[in-house]
């Protein structure tokens, strides 16, 4: 759904964010100065491109790491060469995810009886 920018159309300069479907982006507008707030047209949110930036991985068809332009140029990369982009998952344990080989019973049975053997 959309999010539509209202501005009071009394003039007092009030402006309101609604979040609604575009079927329902003119019913029940919200009132200012005893008015309806008019939509206002705003620019979208748009997101820039990323900066060129030097591949850590080589290029199967130059045998060189490239320098990537754009997000275009690092998609069509990771999938000519087979790549899978790494990082952006989420961190954390999965539920009954178990870090780790441990046997704790087990070594500090073994280290005591390495301090007890030790000492006679």
């Amino acid at each position: 759904m959309p999010i539509y920018a209202l501005q009071c159309s009394a003039g007092c300069g009030q402006e309101r964010d609604i979040y609604r479907t575009i079927a329902e982006r003119d019913r029940d507008l919200p009132s200012c100065c005893g008015t309806v707030m008019a939509r206002k047209v705003v620019a979208p949110m748009v997101a820039p491109d990323i900066g060129p930036y030097q591949a850590v991985a080589v290029d199967v068809a130059t045998g060189k790491a490239p320098v990537i332009n754009s997000r275009s140029a690092h998609r069509d990369f990771l999938k000519r060469n087979g790549y899978t982009e790494v990082g952006n998952e989420s961190v954390g344990r999965k539920a009954g995810e178990v870090r780790g080989d441990f046997n704790l019973r087990g070594d500090l049975t073994r280290a005591t009886r390495e301090v007890i053997g030790s000492k006679r």
